[in-house]
């Protein structure tokens, strides 16, 4: 029979069992929770993955946006159209169009046979010898009477505000040849040759020369043909690589911008610190599209020193490479505008001490207002405090309009990213401002 223990004995055993469990835990190791902390390594791994894919991206940005300049000049109408239409109004430009028309005029209508078949047929009318001496004098003048009144008349016609729809048209009926001509088709009226020649047919041009002599009464110009001449305005080596790599640019100006977009994004997300990545990000970017800008500075000099006076001469190559350039020099000012103003963006929304003091300054700063207006019996009641509930959605949504307008609205400006930014930075202030958080309902009840 078990001996029943007294109650003494119960708290003396209790008291030994509690001792030795106290000992135990003493003399245990300390135990800690099971938390993964990623390595140092892995650490290193992720900074290393989440720069190069920035690094990537924003070297592909310069790329990406010429590439898309050509393909939107190559594929776009309006936009070909509207980049070379200036030209005409440019005076060097213009002297050359009249140097190129006339020569080719001079060369298809031989005014020298023209006027020795003239005179030789006055001289058969048995005229006095005094007067068959004065009409030998005359020949040659007549001859440059008329090769002048072919020059004038050009130069009328090109100086004239009739003159600026030939060309837009003449421009369209290129444009409409161009990927034929990068293809390696000889037979349209915009051309390039296998040793990098690039050419405009003058037709169009010749036969409103043409009919503007017949209306002045210039009874020669009927004398000229039909003439299906092709001038060569620029020839550089790399044309005849732009020919080869048409289909290639063509995709890549589609993907090429979406890609770099896309790494960017990529090296933000995989980043551990991504207010610092997206700042980073930003001003290289920014950085990449300076260098790009000053990449079509550099090449304004080399593209007038590359083409051959032969071809054009200088004044009417820089006129030329002006009218080209204003687009894309447009797309790198306005990409990194962007950029900078991404990284001015994430530094306000970021964890440093000057954005949490800004922030803290605006929120007591709304605070305030509306306190004070609910003072005065101003308050937005119920719309405040349902947009307090979607404030998060109602930010995400100025977020997204913002960025549908750089993504969509073209040409894309400074003026329109700054402005565009300034509206987002004034609804975001607004929706802080209206809503009505629960605290401020209890605040203005008390």
């Amino acid at each position: 029979m078990a001996q029943i223990e007294t109650p003494e004995q119960q708290i003396e055993r209790l008291s030994a069992q509690v001792a030795q469990l106290q000992a135990r835990l003493e003399t245990a190791p300390p135990s800690t929770p099971a938390v993964y902390e990623p390595s140092r390594a892995s650490l290193r791994l992720r900074a290393f993955c989440a720069a190069l894919l920035i690094t990537i991206g924003v070297i592909l940005a310069p790329v990406a946006v010429v590439a898309a300049w050509t393909k939107t000049e190559v594929t776009d109408t309006g936009r070909f159209v509207a980049t070379l239409s200036p030209l005409v109004d440019d005076p060097a430009f213009q002297a050359f169009l009249v140097d190129q028309i006339t020569t080719v005029i001079d060369d298809q209508v031989d005014f020298e046979a023209i006027a020795t078949d003239l005179f030789d047929g006055i001289a058969q009318l048995n005229l006095p010898p005094r007067a068959q001496v004065a009409l030998r004098l005359l020949k040659q003048p007549a001859v440059e009477g008329a090769r002048s009144l072919v020059r004038t008349a050009t130069q009328r016609l090109i100086a004239s505000d009739a003159f600026a729809n030939i060309w837009e048209q003449t421009l369209r009926v290129s444009h409409s040849q161009v990927i034929a001509a990068l293809q390696g088709d000889t037979n349209g009226p915009l051309t390039i040759g296998a040793q990098g020649e690039v050419g405009i047919q003058l037709a169009p041009t010749i036969a409103a020369v043409k009919s503007a002599l017949v209306a002045q009464g210039f009874a020669l110009a009927d004398r000229i043909p039909e003439i299906n001449r092709t001038i060569q305005v620029a020839q550089s080596d790399a044309l005849v690589q732009a020919r080869v790599a048409y289909q290639i640019l063509d995709i890549l100006g589609f993907v090429l911008p979406w890609a770099s977009l896309l790494l960017l994004a990529a090296g933000i997300v995989v980043a551990r610190r991504k207010a610092r990545a997206l700042i980073w990000a930003g001003l290289l970017l920014a950085l990449s599209m300076a260098v790009l800008a000053t990449g079509i500075s550099v090449g304004r000099i080399l593209f007038a020193g590359s083409v051959s006076p032969q071809y054009m001469p200088r004044d009417a190559a820089l006129a030329t490479y002006e009218a080209i350039v204003p687009f894309i020099s447009a797309t790198a000012v306005a990409v990194g505008t962007a950029g900078v103003t991404v990284a001015v963006v994430a530094y306000f929304a970021g964890p440093f001490r000057g954005a949490i003091v800004v922030r803290r300054l605006t929120v007591d700063s709304a605070r305030s207002i509306r306190s004070s207006a609910e003072r005065r019996g101003g308050t937005t009641g119920a719309f405040g405090v349902w947009l307090y509930t979607v404030r998060r959605y109602a930010r995400i949504v100025v977020a997204l309009a913002a960025a549908a307008v750089v993504l969509f609205v073209r040409p894309l400006s400074p003026g329109v990213i700054i402005g565009t930014a300034v509206t987002a930075l004034v609804a975001i202030l607004l929706i802080e401002l209206l809503q009505r958080p629960p605290m401020d309902g209890v605040a203005a009840s008390l």
